[in-house]
């Protein structure tokens, strides 16, 4: 076991050498930069502008359960399986004077959604 981790950390160190030396040194700012960029040009812009000169209007539109109505969709509701897991049981039992508790793993049949 000591082997193998031995040489998962070796590949790790090689691995993260050899990406350092492909992406090579990059130049850094110091200090932070005085331009805003693209945020000086959105708040510029009027609050009302719309294409005609008008009001701009909110339209609601529910786009969260539309196509599921759609005839078209609906084989693609989510489907129930069933598979297999390891799950812990334990039993209590009295023994010489006290509790006792003793495990084990069972498999057992879990449904799950997907």
């Amino acid at each position: 076991m000591d082997r193998r981790t031995f040489l998962t950390g070796i590949l790790g160190l090689t691995g993260a050498a050899a990406v350092a030396t492909i992406a090579g040194p990059a130049d850094a700012l110091a200090g932070v930069p005085n331009t805003r960029g693209i945020l000086d040009e959105l708040e510029a812009l009027p609050a009302n502008a719309a294409d005609n000169g008008e009001e701009a209007t909110v339209e609601l539109v529910d786009h969260r359960w539309g196509h599921w109505r759609d005839r078209r969709h609906r084989h693609h509701h989510r489907r129930r399986h069933r598979r297999r897991v390891w799950r812990r049981v334990c039993r209590r039992y009295w023994h010489h004077g006290r509790w006792h508790r003793r495990c084990r793993r069972e498999r057992v049949w879990v449904w799950r959604y997907g």
